[in-house]
């Protein structure tokens, strides 16, 4: 019994309009925050690598020297502007259902390219730790999306 006490007087987060997220809310929101934190470390190590180029400074020795090219550190840093760009979308549409449409048709496409490329790597036999992690990071992100965008009703006057 004390322990649903110490449930109950916990704070429940809110969203925008003044009533509780639901759990589809709270994982958007908390998937998002990871997304967010991720791009701060891509606008990192972007930096460096450009920073590397400027100052002729090989990273890793003359193995480095490959990966020090200006392109490197722009897409780095554009990709590090994009997620944090879309991570902002989903933690506003998490917050607010009614705000998420432009971040659940971005992640919706994006789920849809990724499922299909691993599809496509899976048959070919080539199918690496990192493109599945990303890709079901980004099917989860469509999920819960999904489930967010189907509170305000929209699939309802939609099917």
């Amino acid at each position: 019994m004390a322990e649903n006490a110490g449930a109950a007087a916990r704070p429940r987060t809110m969203g925008d309009d003044g009533a509780p997220m639901t759990r589809w809310q709270r994982w958007l929101h908390s998937l998002c925050v990871l997304m967010v934190a991720w791009a701060l470390v891509e606008l990192v190590g972007g930096s460096a690598l450009w920073a590397a180029y400027a100052v002729d400074m090989p990273l890793l020795g003359s193995v480095g020297r490959d990966l020090v090219v200006p392109q490197t550190g722009a897409m780095a840093f554009l990709g590090a502007l994009l997620n944090l760009a879309i991570g902002a979308l989903g933690m506003r549409g998490a917050k607010n259902p009614r705000r998420i449409t432009l971040f659940f048709w971005i992640v919706f496409a994006d789920a849809m390219l990724t499922a299909w490329a691993l599809a496509s790597s899976i048959s070919y036999g080539r199918c690496d730790l990192t493109s599945l992690v990303s890709g079901l990071f980004v099917i989860a992100l469509a999920v819960c999306a999904w489930q967010v965008r189907g509170q305000t009703g929209y699939f309802d006057e939609h099917p």
